[in-house]
């Protein structure tokens, strides 16, 4: 939200240790994008949010109860969705009540903070080869691991646990690398590349929740097997190009049980893959499918597939609807968060993903295009940038831009994101814009002399 919009004297400063449910969040003491809180404004609805923005945040601005917010309607009042009966946390619908009271695990996030952080071991550059040995060995993998659903026949897990173990060590040593290679996306191929895709993001999120190898392992396969079941549904449902109907949305939900008896029948199978293929359409609030269980009854496994299946369906171009942007798609999680997804989690999905993860295509303001190579963890609107085009929209040589460096005044900010562009646009596709040049940092992109340089 832009400071010369915001009148003070309807806000308070308050310190973030003494933030409470209810309270209006209006801005913050840092820009939004270098949190997970991609709504400039809203409620606070659960203590993980107060959690986060004392991750982030010494103090924050929040609105004086009873008065207007803009041309909005007062958040405090029932209509807008926030009764005065929600304020201290006690009230709520009944339906987040019962989350509440069966929702007793002990949060992943507390867990993740006991455990140490996987330390980054090579360079994205370095990394981007073997990462792409991985990624054509695991898709070739996924191709006859679906072909033997499709058979009916016992899954080869064996060769399962093989194909993520070299996906594990890539992502441990740099997880930009592959997430980049999940980007690479074809309509054709949806169901195939959803599945590699699913497991790539959920390993990498599974690092960032600092998870064990074996951990990793666990939910990597789970990620790859999720959706095997899909191959036993009739092609003219699963490939349909309209909305389903009642009938047929009835019969693609069969797909998470057939996914299960493929995997119950398949030696070696682990117990965490046939939960996830079970359980992946299960949300918080009861309302999933296919046995509308609650929280308590969900794993973490399950909890992270729901959150990184529907984050990359949501960002593919699929038969029956085109891809949305990131930012639209973690919004989405944003706004489901305790009722379709774990709260703890999908912020710090939200957290991993910033707005511009690796491989996403930009067009800079000076006109340059590039691809986004990585991002610090709390500046993931300033990520380092591959460069493939020049203003002209020329292919020029490979070369890269650290947009940390307009913040810190060495490069002018001309070269900060002025927007994402589609895989094509401009003739720039991802699949063909591989990683060439490794090279000990990244080299900086300032105007040479004698260029003009904008006003800040």
């Amino acid at each position: 939200m832009s400071n010369q919009f915001l009148d003070r004297s309807n806000f308070i400063r308050v310190p973030v240790s003494g933030l409470k449910l209810g309270m209006l969040v209006t801005e913050l003491d840092r820009p939004w994008l270098e949190t997970p809180f991609l709504l400039q404004g809203f409620v606070i609805r659960h203590p993980s949010e107060i959690r986060k923005l004392q991750e982030y945040c010494d103090y924050v601005f929040v609105e004086k109860e009873g008065r207007r917010w803009g041309d909005k309607k007062d958040p405090f009042r029932a209509d807008f969705g926030l009764s005065k009966r929600n304020i201290d946390g006690s009230g709520g619908s009944g339906l987040q009540k019962r989350v509440r009271a069966r929702d007793q695990k002990p949060s992943p996030i507390e867990a993740m903070h006991s455990r140490p952080e996987h330390p980054v071991q090579t360079s994205v550059e370095e990394e981007h080869p073997s990462a792409r040995r991985a990624y054509e060995a695991a898709h070739s993998q996924v191709s006859s691991l679906l072909d033997q659903a499709r058979l009916g026949n016992a899954l080869d897990t064996e060769g399962a646990k093989q194909t993520v173990s070299h996906c594990v060590d890539s992502i441990l040593r740099n997880p930009s690398a592959l997430m980049w290679m999940a980007k690479i996306k074809h309509m054709d191929y949806y169901t195939m590349e959803h599945c590699l895709n699913v497991c790539i993001l959920a390993v990498a999120f599974g690092r960032h929740l600092r998870l064990s190898k074996e951990e990793l392992v666990k939910l990597g396969v789970g990620g790859l097997l999720h959706d095997v079941g899909k191959m036993r549904i009739p092609a003219e449902i699963l490939n349909k190009p309209d909305k389903l109907n009642k009938d047929e949305f009835e019969v693609m939900m069969t797909h998470a049980e057939e996914g299960r008896k493929l995997l119950m029948k398949s030696q070696g199978s682990l117990s965490s893959a046939i939960d996830v293929a079970i359980n992946h359409h299960e949300r918080m609030d009861g309302k999933g499918y296919p046995r509308g269980l609650y929280a308590h009854e969900l794993s973490v496994y399950a909890r992270i597939i729901a959150i990184v299946d529907a984050f990359d369906a949501m960002t593919s171009d699929r038969c029956y609807d085109m891809a949305r942007s990131t930012l639209d798609s973690l919004k989405e999680i944003y706004r489901h968060r305790g009722t379709h997804f774990d709260e703890d989690l999908a912020l710090e999905f939200i957290q991993l993903m910033g707005p511009y993860p690796p491989g996403t295509i930009v067009e800079l303001s000076n006109g340059y295009v590039g691809i986004v190579l990585s991002s610090q963890s709390k500046k993931r609107h300033l990520p380092n940038v591959k460069l493939v085009l020049g203003s002209d929209k020329q292919p020029i040589p490979e070369e890269f831009v650290d947009l940390l460096d307009v913040e810190r005044g060495t490069v002018p900010r001309e070269w900060l994101i002025h927007r994402v562009l589609k895989d094509g646009e401009y003739g720039v596709f991802l699949k063909d814009c591989p990683v060439k040049t490794a090279v000990a940092g990244i080299a900086s992109a300032a105007p040479q002399s004698g260029e003009e340089q904008p006003d800040d």
